[in-house]
């Protein structure tokens, strides 16, 4: 049998369809997971600005001769890093006081009236607290 000129090359119509086929299980696969580690990926970064923010409380008292932990967020405000970013939305606040209503990726902040011990608590996606609350190791004198 000899091949002429117009004999075309290609692939047939079942072969598209199978690797068609063989793209969707694939990416049936890979979006789910993408979704679980974007989601692992935020809640990290929120348990990361809780650190930062128990940090930047224990430092307070050293820089402002030991009168206390702030007594609100807005003071503790301006002592954070400036790349201190809700994970959730960027244009959200990262930090305020637990009396505000609940927004994802925050971290909320409550002194007690003393100003001589706190409590940090990170917002979870579904506007639940974290299951990871911070607590002074010992009470300022």
């Amino acid at each position: 049998m000899f091949y002429t000129q117009d004999m075309r090359k290609g692939f047939t119509l079942i072969e598209l369809m199978v690797v068609v086929i063989i793209i969707g299980i694939l990416a049936a696969i890979a979006i789910p997971n993408f979704v679980k580690l974007t989601y692992r990926a935020k809640n990290a970064s929120m348990l990361a600005n809780m650190h930062t923010t128990q940090v930047a409380v224990e430092l307070y008292p050293m820089d402002n001769n030991y009168t206390g932990y702030p007594p609100n967020a807005a003071v503790l405000k301006s002592e954070l890093p400036p790349n201190f970013k809700n994970p959730y939305n960027k244009s959200d606040s990262a930090i305020q006081d637990e009396s505000q209503p609940n927004i994802p990726g925050v971290v909320e902040y409550k002194a007690d009236s003393s100003n001589k011990f706190y409590q940090i608590t990170g917002i979870g996606k579904d506007s639940t607290a974290i299951n990871l609350t911070l607590t002074p190791s010992h009470v300022l004198y």
